[in-house]
């Protein structure tokens, strides 16, 4: 399965032009103002997210899978100094939306965990990956589409989610708390 048709995506690197459409994460993370000026996303992660269609990726989890291979230490910093552009974006959205939810349980994993090695690491970095998916500027359906512009994210959270409960509900175990039975 294709996420998207080429005619949706901007060409890698460049922000979507469409009114409403968030700037790249490269651009965000330039920008002056940005939480971390001079924080980097990867030119190679970077390029993935602005990724229209390939013919090595044939489906969503394929995707992510990649995604999370991208995600570095450099990465992460990153990503972290995007939590003030994250809060935001997240604010938009409808509160107790499913959505939402997931959004807020991906970022206080990726918050908590500790970076290691194994299923937790791994859990991590696809973490990293769906947020910054969600932030990013250049999606498959771009985000100002009334009514459907959100579905490319909510299928990337959803196979993070899928590919990890074990190591998410553990996480909150270990924590003392419970994983939310609507995820």
């Amino acid at each position: 399965m294709k996420l998207a048709s080429p005619s949706l995506a901007p060409a890698p690197g460049r922000s979507s032009s469409l009114p409403g459409a968030a700037p790249s994460a490269a651009a965000v993370l330039d920008r002056p103002s940005a939480p971390a000026a001079g924080a980097r996303i990867p030119a190679e992660l970077d390029r993935h997210l602005a990724m229209a269609v390939d013919d090595a990726i044939v489906g969503t989890a394929e995707y992510v899978e990649r995604g999370g291979e991208l995600v570095t230490p450099v990465a992460v910093a990153g990503i972290r100094s995007l939590r003030g552009p994250l809060q935001a974006k997240l604010a938009g959205l409808e509160t107790g939306s499913r959505l939402r939810r997931r959004l807020e349980l991906l970022a206080q994993y990726f918050d908590e965990a500790p970076v290691g090695t194994g299923p937790a690491a791994v859990a991590h970095r696809e973490a990293a990956f769906a947020l910054l998916y969600f932030l990013k500027g250049f999606d498959r359906i771009p985000d100002s589409v009334p009514e459907v512009g959100l579905v490319d994210d909510a299928m990337v959270i959803q196979v993070v989610l899928d590919r990890h409960a074990t190591t998410f509900q553990g996480h909150w175990r270990r924590r003392g708390r419970t994983w939310p039975a609507e995820v």
